[in-house]
């Protein structure tokens, strides 16, 4: 569950409501790669509370609804060290392009030349948004080295990963358009070892 994890990370660093936990962690800094909506963080801590993982204070405000404090435990501490040190596994592999792909012999080169370009210009825009967001991690809130090197290695690796999608996308786009996929409308054109010709 990572879910509860990512939470527990955040409130160890210190205590915060449901709405800054949304709006200032996940949609602020690891969006690019975990998302988490409103609603999935408030039944998340209402179970961590439940587990006594968690706990929580109101906090009133002038002229506006109280504010529920969430703050980690003692308990939620030792959940989240010992999270942190176990070795996870390979999440299941569901991706639905690669599914696309695998039945797509139908198209034609066009078609599927913009397929594959549409899919290389998302890629590029999260690439884009990660290296932003990791640039941005020396503005956030104040860490130690130690922790603020791994943050930069955990966006090193999730931009590694796009910008290996963009230049296989790239590749077979270009691949799509010199006519090295069999039955090609342009066969025999720059043949390349992309497409196993």
């Amino acid at each position: 569950m990572s879910l509860d994890h990512a939470i527990l990370g955040f409130l160890s660093e210190r205590p915060r409501s449901g709405y800054d936990l949304k709006t200032r962690c996940f949609d602020a800094v690891v969006e690019p790669f975990w998302s988490a909506d409103q609603a999935q963080i408030y039944r998340t801590l209402d179970r961590l509370q439940r587990a006594k993982l968690v706990s929580s204070t109101r906090r009133r405000q002038s002229g506006r609804p109280d504010r529920r404090i969430y703050e980690i435990t003692p308990a939620g501490r030792d959940a989240l060290a010992d999270w942190i040190a176990t070795p996870q596994p390979l999440p299941p592999v569901r991706d639905v392009f690669a599914l696309q792909l695998y039945f797509g012999a139908s198209l034609g080169d066009d078609l599927l030349a913009e397929v594959l370009a549409s899919r290389r210009d998302e890629h590029q825009r999260r690439l884009d948004e990660l290296r932003a967001a990791s640039a941005e991690l020396a503005h956030g809130e104040p860490v130690s080295e130690r922790a603020m090197t791994l943050r930069h290695t955990a966006f090193d690796g999730a931009i590694a990963r796009e910008r290996t999608a963009v230049d296989w996308l790239d590749d077979c786009v270009e691949a799509v358009k010199q006519g090295a996929l069999p039955g090609s409308e342009a066969q025999g054109i720059g043949q390349r070892h992309l497409f196993g010709t």
